[in-house]
């Protein structure tokens, strides 16, 4: 009974071990959480981290709140990619539709680099959007078109106003180059 109940703990830890391996592939924004002031700049860096086989292609889509970024460009991680190509014709809309990338020999690795996307930020604060990734064109395949299972992380970005500090910041600077201000007049006039 004992060995039975020991096997089945072993058998089970097997199954959950292999369950997290599946999980393990993941698709993320290197940048999750981001503040944003409006009118900044902003780049957001996708990797692939815990692949068991390395892919030799992929395909995604992204999309976005048009009203909060407005969309720049992508720039594709070569290495490992050497093969890509980007449709971003419906962008203004808020999607790539697409990101086709390959590898003519080999494999990208475990971990590895995919895309950069720049956007700018457009939105009132308050304002939030996310940024979310989901398979095109079959995802994300091994050698001999091998399916790959993929968790993609999403990205979110919220606009934030300007901190109080730097409000502050601001006026004592124009409060200390005042009486300087003054003193000049005085000695030009005087």
């Amino acid at each position: 009974m004992k060995n039975t109940v020991l096997q089945a703990i072993a058998v089970f830890g097997l199954v959950i071990g292999e369950l997290s391996a599946v999980e393990a592939s993941q698709v993320s924004f290197v940048q999750s959480n981001v503040n944003a002031l409006p009118g900044q700049t902003l780049t957001f860096d996708l990797v692939g981290e815990g692949f068991s086989s390395g892919p030799d292609g992929a395909g995604f889509s992204l999309a976005w709140d048009k009203t909060v970024l407005q969309y720049v460009t992508t720039t594709v991680a070569n290495p490992p990619w050497d093969t890509s190509f980007v449709s971003d014709t419906n962008a203004g809309s808020g999607m790539v539709d697409f990101v086709f990338l390959g590898k003519s020999t080999g494999t990208a690795g475990t971990d590895f680099s995919l895309a950069s996307f720049t956007f700018n930020v457009i939105g009132n604060v308050g304002a939030a959007t996310e940024l979310s990734l989901t398979d095109a064109f079959g995802g994300f395949s091994a050698l001999g078109d091998q399916s790959l299972s993929v968790n993609y992380l999403n990205s979110q970005v919220q606009v934030v106003p300007l901190p109080s500090a730097v409000w502050l910041f601001g006026t004592a600077l124009l409060s200390l180059c005042n009486p300087a201000l003054k003193r000049r007049k005085r000695t030009i006039g005087g």
